[in-house]
């Protein structure tokens, strides 16, 4: 029950901000021409489907190939801290060697 008063006041709400939003006057102007220019693009893709689908083809390339570079640019960071990170721990290891022969050669003394 609380999740249907939910979505009907999302939906009223989303209603009432779409008008109130239309009463600028550019507002209306705006949605006016972009409207105009999806609906050419929906008629255009529905007389030639091919070029609809020729379209689709390219963005999801498109996307997919930045995609496919941003993961290997990740992989890459991600070789380069775990690098940093063995380094690191190689200096920490040299350190508490060190600290040995010195607390061993006061001991000694």
């Amino acid at each position: 029950m609380g999740q249907s008063k939910l979505w009907k006041g999302v939906l009223l709400g989303a209603l009432v901000g779409g008008v109130a939003a239309l009463l600028d006057k550019e507002t209306r102007q705006y949605v006016g021409d972009k409207s105009r220019t999806t609906g050419a693009k929906c008629q255009n893709y529905m007389k030639h489907p091919s070029e609809a689908i020729h379209t689709i083809r390219v963005n999801y390339e498109a996307f997919s190939s930045q995609v496919n570079k941003g993961v290997e640019d990740l992989l890459e960071l991600l070789d380069k801290a775990e690098s940093m990170l063995n380094k690191v721990g190689e200096i920490n290891q040299e350190v508490k060697e060190q600290l040995r022969a010195v607390d061993d050669s006061k001991e000694a003394s």
